[in-house]
């Protein structure tokens, strides 16, 4: 007896053909270009969308910048973009940026597709800076003891920021400062001209007239600043105004 009788008398049915899983349309090619070694050139690479862009700020930096140790770190691509043709990728600024700090390229392509995106990029510009080694209270008379130097990113620096101990010593604050905070040269007056009962020259002048009389300073004083004198002669007190040579000029009252 032919074995498909025999089954059949023994009740038991003939095993089902194996039929192959039907692969969707078009899905061999998908995997054809996912492995093909075209698909890669299809898009344009983020590396050299990044550098077009770091590129660009880095032109646009003050001189100098190069030797300072600038780093842009341009920020994460939102999408893919198609490979752009040799001389078609341009970079310009988004508004008017300053050169330190963030700032946003726009980088364009003109062909095959034309597309655009604007891109983050941070520029970090480290620059020495004096800053005040401990609390300072106003009044004070500067010494090395009271100065550091340190590295602040330039974008966060305020402006008039000094950059040698040497600018500040000797130099009196005119407001307090915290420890850490950057000495500016607005904060500044210069070194102290007269003391508290120095015998000081008080000059008055006006209209041509110039008077000089010995006066003594009730107040310390810098370059500057305004301060009352008392005349040693007269003993009447006026206030004048220090000047480089540390004499006092008064207006010549009527």
């Amino acid at each position: 007896m032919a074995p498909l009788a025999l089954l059949a008398a023994l009740g038991w049915s003939a095993p089902a053909a194996a039929v192959p899983t039907p692969r969707p349309a078009g899905s061999a090619a998908r995997a054809t270009a996912h492995a093909g070694p075209g698909h890669a050139s299809r898009w344009e690479s983020a590396e050299t969308l990044r550098t077009a862009a770091e590129s660009f700020v880095r032109a646009h930096l003050p001189s100098g910048a190069a030797q300072a140790g600038v780093r842009l770190h341009a920020g994460l691509l939102p999408a893919r973009f198609p490979r752009c043709a040799a001389g078609q990728l341009h970079a310009s600024a988004f508004g008017n940026p300053s050169p330190y700090g963030p700032q946003t390229v726009q980088l364009a392509c003109d062909a095959p597709q034309a597309w655009s995106v604007y891109l983050p990029v941070t520029v970090d510009w480290p620059q020495q800076v004096v800053v005040a080694s401990h609390a300072l209270a106003p009044g004070h008379a500067l010494s090395p003891s009271d100065l550091q130097i340190v590295q602040r990113d330039r974008a966060s620096l305020p402006p008039g920021a000094l950059q040698s101990e040497s600018q500040a010593e000797g130099r009196v604050l005119r407001l307090g400062v915290a420890a850490g905070q950057s000495i500016t040269d607005s904060m500044l007056a210069g070194p102290r001209l007269i003391h508290y009962g120095q015998a000081v020259s008080l000059i008055a002048e006006g209209d041509g007239v110039r008077l000089v009389a010995l006066g003594i300073a009730l107040q310390d004083g810098s370059e500057g600043q305004t301060v009352l004198v008392r005349n040693a002669q007269s003993g009447k007190v006026v206030s004048g105004v220090v000047d480089s040579r540390g004499d006092v000029v008064a207006a010549l009252l009527h």
